[in-house]
């Protein structure tokens, strides 16, 4: 491959990836969990990756470290990080293996793999004789002939393909845990996870090729394959991104659906406590305005307790049973929207709350990780009939009834 076309297709790539892995890094501050900082993280290797393949700059490595070809290791070290980083996602998106403990432990299994995969290599590459400087993405049959750097590629693409064959077998099984409404999102980034892995087991398949043509045929003849590998890398690193980009983008949309979805009860809990408001800039990530909202409403949740009666609960419960819908709608949604509805009117209208009981709102002793699927619900059953007809038969203040 011809050095400017290499260093073009390289650069290309290399400053998307660069863009999108920092946007990413950005938006994982805010991000409690591990799969946007994993994103980001992937992404910076990736784009590592590729300006270290880059001519110009695989040579202005070498002679900074006064190493002629220590970029050749850095890509391959970066590759094996990438890996890495999918087979740890794919434990985020196991039905059995995502919980903390799980990752930990499968953490504690595989991590002195790929420590000791790395340092192997690293050793490898200091005790080899190398000699002048190989062209970009020909180290391997440059140095076919020098036992040290023979072994360095042994190690690295024997570690190379025992990781990509366990993230194929956990791909196979993988779900997004409490997130049933991007199931099919993440089959497709999956599908393209296993095409990404896939063909880094290519890479390794040609790069062995043409090794084996520098040291049986005694020329450089194959030295092409050295070229067909890097662009099963290219194709490999595409692939990677698509997936995460595909995962990326359902999770924005389905976020912004649920803060569509959350508006209402946002609305209702919030606008009386503007203090709540927690400023957003408009071109935040999603999750983050999502995790912002979720916060406003439980604290404006809060704040309307001295208002909360159990009574407009009640009479959903008993409007349910004589309308014989029980089995048809989710009551404790029901009721925990009618106590912050006649609440919220309570409390506009300068009403006092109900002095005789303090109300626990049902279902708000959910576990965190539950907590938006409820908010949800309750903001759906906001404006259901069930709903409605119960605050109807409420005259403006049931509750002094109920102290007297």
């Amino acid at each position: 491959m011809a050095p400017r076309t290499l260093s073009i297709i390289n650069l290309t790539i290399a400053a998307f990836t660069l863009v999108l892995g920092i946007t990413k890094a950005f938006a994982a501050r805010q991000e409690p969990g591990p799969t946007l900082k994993l994103t980001s993280s992937v992404l910076l290797h990736s784009a590592v990756i590729f300006l270290l393949a880059t001519p110009p700059l695989y040579r202005a490595t070498g002679n900074l470290l006064d190493a002629p070809n220590i970029a050749a290791l850095g890509i391959d070290i970066a590759t094996l990080l990438c890996v890495g980083h999918a087979h740890y996602m794919t434990l985020l998106w196991h039905p059995q293996r995502h919980s903390p403990d799980a990752r930990r432990r499968a953490v504690r299994a595989w991590a002195p793999f790929y420590i000791g995969t790395i340092t192997l290599m690293v050793l490898l590459y200091a005790y080899a004789d190398l000699k002048g400087a190989a062209p970009p993405l020909h180290f391997a049959p440059y140095y076919a002939r020098v036992p040290s750097v023979v072994a360095l590629k042994a190690v690295y693409f024997t570690a190379l393909t025992v990781a990509v064959l366990a993230t194929m077998g956990l791909c196979r099984k993988v779900v997004l845990p409490d997130r049933p409404d991007l199931a099919r999102s993440v089959r497709t980034c999956i599908s393209w996870f296993t095409v990404a892995v896939g063909l880094d087991l290519a890479t390794a398949a040609f790069t062995l090729s043409s090794m084996a043509g520098a040291v049986f045929r005694d020329d450089h003849h194959l030295d092409v394959l050295a070229d067909a590998s890097w662009i099963a890398t290219i194709l490999s690193g595409i692939a990677a991104n698509q997936s995460l980009g595909w995962l990326v983008v359902a999770t924005t949309r389905s976020d912004r659906r649920d803060c569509r979805r959350l508006k209402p009860l946002w609305t209702l809990v919030v606008a009386e406590a503007p203090h709540l408001v927690i400023p957003t800039p408009w071109w935040g990530d999603s999750r983050i305005r999502l995790d912002r909202m979720m916060l406003e409403v439980l604290d404006g949740m809060r704040i309307l307790t001295p208002w909360m009666s159990s009574h407009p609960g009640r009479v959903v419960e008993d409007l349910a049973t004589q309308q014989r819908q029980a089995g048809e709608v989710d009551i404790q949604a029901a009721q925990a929207a009618a106590v912050l509805r006649h609440a919220a009117a309570l409390r506009r209208a300068g009403e006092p709350g109900p002095r005789s009981e303090r109300t626990t709102l049902p279902g708000s002793d959910v576990p965190e990780d539950e907590q938006q699927a409820y908010l949800l619900v309750v903001a759906r059953y906001l404006d259901h009939p069930l709903v409605n007809e119960a605050l109807k038969g409420l005259t403006a203040r049931p509750h002094t009834l109920e102290n007297r």
